[in-house]
């Protein structure tokens, strides 16, 4: 691929609500994930495997975690003299004022289509964050070129009762091309069928047609998402359709957050993901190897570095710089950066955010369904402070 033929726009402007309280201070495509990645890890990787240079990240309401994960793209080799990384703050209309979003009418796309211009790219493509997996972008341009529609869509082929309501479905043709990008609420599936395309809200098209999308959709006074343009273009052009065949994992409430962690856990997973010949890039962190003491545990489990884990850890996800103290048994959780946990306590289906403190003796417990939470810097030291849920 040449350097210049391709530039990538990664959207960060997606639905948090069920995610909250993880999301109440960082984007989708900011949650921790894996042991140390974040979201938007999975996209940028795919984008830098691929030699695309030029990248856009669409910064919702605060870009603090934004900016102090990505930096200059040092990480993903993005800080270039030509092309590189672009921040480009974009407007939450739930947090535009009445009167202001006149004066976006006819503006709402315009960082996007300059960003466009710029990058001098034959093709563009178009990702959200909330999908994890690790596609080959050089294989999808190649079956674009090779196709004759003006757009690509991206698409996993899974079992129906896997869908719940907030994925979406491409209607595929016997053809094997996209018609619509659907709810799966309004998605025709019968009752013998084994497999339905679900959309992993990745389209490829030509940078000249999507300006002209962009800009088509300011003159009409559209203020929709990207995605939402995108899900039209597939209407209107009968997109081709890609299918990716590796792990995949849509992230869209607590419970599949829950369970996205815990599914690369799985051996098989964690190799499909991480260890294909195409890299999962993160921020670099130099820290020593987490320590294990005397009468710890650590047993089919993810540990970040830099932590100190004196208690027992099963079937966990645990970030860089935690601390275990001794006679704690921690059970299917996600235990983020730098949270402390206490002397003596039990903790099973739980997510612990970032820099949480959970003082000694206490028991948090939730399900797998519905994992207790710790917001990002709470601390706890009673246990009337959480409810235990068996």
């Amino acid at each position: 691929m040449r350097r210049e033929q391709v530039s990538a726009i990664i959207n960060l402007l997606e639905p948090s609500d069920e995610l909250q309280p993880l999301t109440a201070v960082r984007p989708v495509g900011m949650l921790p994930f894996g042991g140390r990645y974040r979201l938007v890890d999975f996209q940028l990787s795919s984008v830098i495997n691929a030699g695309i240079q030029n990248v856009m990240v669409t910064v919702p309401r605060s870009g603090r975690s934004v900016a102090d994960h990505l930096r200059s793209g040092r990480d993903w080799s993005l800080n270039t003299i030509r092309g590189g990384l672009f921040l480009s703050p974009y407007n939450d209309l739930k947090l535009v004022a009445p009167e202001k979003k006149a004066a976006l009418l006819h503006h709402y796309y315009d960082n996007s289509i300059q960003f466009l211009k710029c990058s001098q790219s034959e093709y563009s493509v178009v990702m959200s964050t909330r999908n994890v997996g690790n596609i080959d972008l050089k294989a999808l341009l190649r079956y674009h070129e090779e196709r004759n529609s003006p757009v690509t869509a991206v698409y996993k082929r899974v079992d129906p009762a896997s869908l719940i309501p907030e994925n979406t479905i491409l209607q595929l043709t016997a053809k094997g091309e996209a018609t619509a990008v659907v709810p799966m609420s309004k998605a025709k599936i019968g009752p013998r069928t084994k497999k339905v395309a679900k959309s992993m809200a990745i389209y490829l098209m030509s940078t000249v047609d999507l300006i002209e999308l962009l800009q088509s959709a300011n003159q009409r006074g559209d203020m929709i998402s990207l995605e939402e343009l995108m899900r039209q273009a597939v209407i209107q052009h009968n997109a081709n359709a890609f299918e990716y065949t590796g792990f995949e994992a849509n992230i869209h409430d607590i419970k599949s957050y829950f369970a996205a962690n815990m599914a690369v856990l799985d051996e098989a997973n964690f190799r499909a993901l991480f260890y294909s010949s195409r890299r999962i890039y993160t921020k670099v962190k130099n820290e020593i190897p987490t320590f294990f003491a005397t009468g710890s545990l650590c047993r089919d489990s993810l540990c970040g570095t830099g932590g100190y884990i004196e208690g027992q850890i099963t079937h966990s996800v645990i970030f860089r710089d935690v601390l275990v103290n001794r006679d704690t048994q921690v059970k299917n959780a996600i235990i983020m950066q730098g949270a402390r946990i206490g002397a003596g306590c039990k903790l099973e289906n739980v997510i612990i955010d970032k820099d949480a403190v959970i003082g000694p003796n206490l028991v948090l417990k939730g399900t797998p369904t519905a994992p207790l939470i710790i917001s990002k810097g709470q601390r706890v030291f009673q246990q009337a402070e959480v409810a235990v849920n068996d």
